[in-house]
Order: structure tokens, then C-alpha cells, then sequence
């Protein structure tokens, strides 16, 4: 059986979301895209044996003054993008974070923190320990990656998948005791079922891929 999962990417204008999940997605690089654009990618996956649905929410790039729940809302996961030569998108990072956390109806929020244009090793202004010190705090996966490396870039979206499947399987656990279940909070990151919803707001609009890609990641 195939599992329906969607992932967000979140981050300041021009940390590089895009590239990512065109590279993820098309195998090559995108150098061209609009940065006010907001657009879901389907993709199909095989991950440890396990059939996946993706959908991919490129979303356009936010500052903490834009960015909105209807941005990232029906989302089972998400991976936070800054860039390695830009403070302030790192310092974005953070404000990201608590806007997931104060509307989701879950604790335990399948994240991961990217780092990316790695290649700019000359402008770097973010260190790796300040990435991987920001990301333990967190508890959640931490990876620095540069959108031109494809290996780098299938481990960002393989770590999102795997630790969604992780918590899937805890919460399973946990949920066959009838009486715990009936306390537990609804969980979009269970559900195989959520509607995806087209949105248009102000100058971003969606664009919706449907393209039959196939991957095997191992």
C-alpha cells in the first residue's frame, strides 16, 4: 500500500528551496525559478521497501512577517532551509519553528534543518556547529548540503521521510492500547487521507506538477 506524505519547505527568500526540490525531484539543478511562486511537486517513492506518495510544497520565501499557517498547513513534515552565507536567514530559522510548533496539534513534529549553498565556502557567515548545536536543541535531523550535490539533497528528503515513517510506527505503538488512543490528539502525520488544498494569496499563486516520477532510495 501506498502512503500519502506531504512535505513542506520552509525559509527565507533565496536560501535556495527551490533548487532543492526541483533537484530532488527532476535529478538537475534549477538555476530559474520565481521566488513569489508556490508550488506542490508529486513525486513517487520506494523507501526501505515502503511505497510513498510525496507531495512537495515549494513554498515562495517567507520573512517572519509573511509567513502564515495557510503556508504550510496539511503537512506531515518539514524541512527548514537557511543558507550558509546569510545570517538572517538563519536567524529566520527559529521564528519558523515556533510558528509549526503553535499550530500544530502534535509535539513530536517530524523536522529537518538544512544548511545549504555549502559551495560558498568563502562567504560562509554560519557555521556548521552553530547549524548542528541549533538542531540538537531541537532534537531533530541536521544536514548541510549544497542543491548542485544530488546525493546530499536525496539524504535531506530520505531523513524527512524516515523520520515521519519513525514516528509513524511510535504513535501505532502506542495507539494499539485502546485506552491511550482515545486520548491521543489527532495526528495529520497519520492520515493518508489529507485533502491538499490549492491556495492563492496575494502575489503567490500555486502551480500544480503531476508528473509520474520515480525514485529508489536505499
Amino acid at each position: 500500500m501506498r502512503r500519502h506524505r506531504q512535505i513542506a519547505l520552509l525559509g527565507f527568500p533565496g536560501v535556495g528551496k527551490s533548487s532543492l526540490a526541483h533537484h530532488f525531484v527532476y535529478k538537475q539543478f534549477c538555476t530559474e525559478y520565481d521566488p513569489n511562486i508556490k508550488t506542490n511537486l508529486q513525486y513517487q517513492c520506494n523507501i526501505g521497501g515502503q511505497e510513498f506518495d510525496l507531495t512537495i510544497v515549494d513554498n515562495a520565501g517567507s520573512d517572519q512577517y509573511t509567513l502564515d499557517y495557510i503556508d504550510f498547513e496539511n503537512s506531515d513534515a518539514y524541512i527548514i532551509v537557511y543558507s550558509i552565507d546569510d545570517l538572517q536567514s538563519f536567524q529566520m530559522v527559529s521564528k519558523i519553528r515556533e510558528k509549526i510548533i503553535s499550530t500544530s496539534a502534535i509535539t513530536r513534529i517530524p523536522i529537518v534543518l538544512v544548511g545549504n549553498k555549502i559551495d560558498r565556502t568563502t562567504e560562509r557567515k554560519v557555521t556548521t556547529e552553530q547549524g548542528r548545536s541549533l538542531a540538537n536543541a531541537w532534537k531533530v535531523q541536521f544536514v548541510e548540503t549544497s542543491a548542485m550535490d544530488k546525493k546530499a539533497v536525496r539524504e535531506i528528503f530520505e531523513k524527512s521521510i524516515t523520520t515521519m515513517d519513525n514516528m509513524d510506527t511510535s504513535e501505532n505503538s502506542t495507539n494499539s492500547n485502546p485506552i491511550e488512543a482515545n486520548s491521543s490528539l489527532p495526528s495529520s502525520s497519520t492520515s493518508s487521507s489529507i485533502p491538499i488544498k490549492q491556495i492563492s494569496s496575494g502575489k503567490i499563486t500555486t502551480k500544480q506538477h503531476s508528473q509520474n516520477k520515480t525514485c529508489s532510495v536505499c
